[in-house]
């Protein structure tokens, strides 16, 4: 276990670091976007939700249906976010593909990835929210369970293909896969304190879960091919 997560942690931070330059070009890019979409959200609930406050009696407290208003904007503008940030993985995702492939992403593969990988990501999501939304254990369930799927994707497997496999690799190897979910909490925890960090956040855990589903395949990892 011990030695699949080196391995996993040092090809992430090797591949990310010799390969900077796309990665953080799209997080820039994709952070703003989430970032344009999420504040005027919350700007549009409250111009919508003052005149409806301001309505009602001095001392009354704010209508129920303002307060709805303003979460069903700010959901709207976190709904219009998500296809952004599947892009954003499914580019990742490519990105990793290949780096383990011996070559150097160019921003153009960073930015996006297979369509294959974006409906994996989109199957991923949708299965995780269903399962938190079912008293949260089925959705922790859910993510360890798919949580190689992606990587699977990214090598070339079917989303329905690539849900079987990360279920397999995942029963295989339960105690791996759950210490290498707990990992993935605790760096994407930690990486929401700073803006640059949360830029790299992305590509790093694919990079990561990459990592170890081939080596949990039983493959070696190459070394990242460095910038000349």
């Amino acid at each position: 276990m011990g030695a699949d997560l080196g391995a996993a942690l040092t090809f992430a931070g090797r591949a990310l670091l010799r390969n900077w330059l796309p990665f953080l070009v799209v997080g820039l890019l994709y952070s703003a976007i989430a970032t344009v979409l999420v504040v005027g959200g919350i700007a549009a609930g409250i111009a919508a939700m003052l005149p409806m406050a301001e309505s009602a009696s001095p001392g009354d407290d704010v209508p129920p249906q303002a307060i709805l208003v303003f979460y069903g904007i700010v959901t709207l503008a976190i709904v219009l976010m998500v296809p952004f940030m599947l892009l954003w993985q499914s580019g990742s995702a490519r990105a990793a593909e290949v780096i383990l492939d011996g070559g150097r992403p160019t921003l153009r593969q960073a930015l996006v990835g297979p369509f294959r990988v974006i409906l994996t990501a989109l199957l991923v999501g949708a299965i995780t929210v269903v399962g938190l939304m079912l008293l949260y254990i089925p959705g922790l369930i859910a993510g360890v369970l798919l949580m190689f799927a992606i990587p699977a994707a990214a090598r070339g497997a079917s989303p329905l293909e690539a849900l079987r496999q990360s279920v397999a690799l995942v029963r295989a190897n339960l105690a791996t896969a759950i210490v290498t979910y707990l990992v993935i909490s605790v760096i994407g925890s930690l990486a929401g304190f700073l803006l640059i960090t949360v830029i790299a956040l992305i590509p790093f855990l694919l990079l990561f879960e990459i990592g170890m589903f081939e080596r949990l395949s039983g493959r070696e990892l190459p070394e990242p091919t460095a910038r000349a």
